[in-house]
């Protein structure tokens, strides 16, 4: 079936990804994460001073800022918000730094579908950025069942979207991935799938499908996020490698 999306020949495919890291000067970790024609400016300031009435004695504060393309913040946003702190706190070892806050402001730069999966791993990179200490990396990936062939398609754009009939978002950690000697790929290979499905760390779905859609769904996007991973472990890697040699010369 040929995609909407005419840059891409599979179902299966990415759209290429970029990263940049430490773009602003008064966070103290920021990241850019380009998801094809989507991209989110996300920064992250903290361990900082934590107001009383959100204070906890035993760990760190997180909390997530989600600012749209256009106008005010409403419903959807307040959701995405929810959604990435939810999935950030169980890898955030916020126990070393307690009764202080960690927070992390989203930025919407452009919107072509996927802009959650774009957001968490604009997040992710901008923890790292700032040093944040991490249990594991997570990998976020956008799918969709279309309406009219009831096929997968992977990293959908927004006009994709408008035509499927569920859309599911996925996150899965780096703890959790098939171990790989090839780099990452845009094209996701699903001929040789485990037995059994992997757990997401974190999945929101919206629409009709059936129990088995969701399954192909999850271990299509599992294999996805290993090419995400393998991309921030890259990037995070050249940067280190850049600022040592700055530090050397």
């Amino acid at each position: 079936m040929a995609r909407l999306d005419t840059t891409r020949t599979s179902a299966h495919q990415l759209r290429p990804f970029s990263s940049s890291q430490n773009l602003l000067n008064r966070a103290d970790g920021s990241a850019q994460f380009d998801f094809g024609g989507s991209s989110v400016l996300c920064s992250v300031v903290g361990p900082a001073e934590v107001k009383l009435r959100d204070e906890k004695l035993n760990k760190a504060t997180l909390e997530v800022i989600v600012r749209p393309l256009v106008g005010l913040p409403g419903v959807k946003d307040k959701a995405c918000e929810r959604a990435i702190r939810e999935t950030l706190e169980p890898i955030v070892i916020s126990a070393l730094h307690p009764r202080t806050l960690v927070q992390i402001v989203v930025q919407t730069m452009k919107d072509n579908g996927s802009i959650l999966s774009t957001a968490l791993n604009a997040a992710i990179m901008a923890l790292l950025d700032a040093g944040i200490p991490l249990n594991s990396i997570i990998g976020s990936v956008t799918c969709i069942i279309d309406s009219k062939t009831n096929e997968i398609l992977l990293d959908p754009t927004t006009e994709e979207i408008a035509r499927a009939k569920s859309t599911h978002v996925f996150v899965f950690d780096n703890k959790s991935s098939i171990p790989s000697s090839t780099s990452a790929s845009m094209d996701v290979d699903i001929s040789n799938d485990d037995d059994g499905s992997p757990r997401p760390l974190f999945s929101e779905s919206t629409g009709l499908f059936t129990e088995e859609e969701y399954l192909e769904c999850v271990n299509i996007s599992f294999k996805a996020c290993q090419a995400v991973h393998g991309f921030i472990r890259t990037a995070v890697s050249k940067k280190i490698e850049k600022e040592h040699q700055q530090t050397q010369a």
